[in-house]
């Protein structure tokens, strides 16, 4: 096949998923997604891509690196065990663990689920009230 054959398995999408979140600041994001693409997480949820790119978009802000543990593929399903360091509004910078489910269709992330605890999070950004 040809030099795309590669961006239909699911740990490349994947990849390139990140690539895109960390590297090119979401440039590019809506080529990497279903429309219908569902987001779960312990303090936010999105149905379809444009909700899901307008959270990344502000999130991404905050961002500052990801190191890569663990990933794992089982058919369209890849799992990413990550440190991620986010920036808050203070300044400080606070590493959370992350478990992060990904169902890629053809070619395209289709849902993300991810696991973590909220609590540092949800505190240095004023979400625990």
């Amino acid at each position: 096949m040809e030099g795309g054959e590669n961006m239909d398995k699911p740990l490349e999408v994947v990849k390139k998923f990140y690539d895109i979140t960390e590297n090119k600041k979401g440039e590019g994001l809506e080529t990497i997604l279903t429309e219908d693409m569902v987001f779960v997480g312990p303090l936010m949820k999105s149905s379809g891509a444009k909700e899901y790119i307008k959270s990344t978009i502000q999130f991404i802000q905050m961002h500052r690196a990801t190191r890569m543990q663990k990933q794992f593929v089982n058919g369209d399903d890849v799992c990413s065990l990550y440190e991620m360091d986010i920036a808050t509004p203070t300044g400080e910078i606070i590493t959370m663990e992350i478990a992060d489910w990904i169902l890629v269709k053809d070619g395209k992330v289709a849902k993300q689920k991810i696991y973590y605890d909220p609590t540092e999070f949800a505190k240095a950004f004023g979400m625990d009230k």
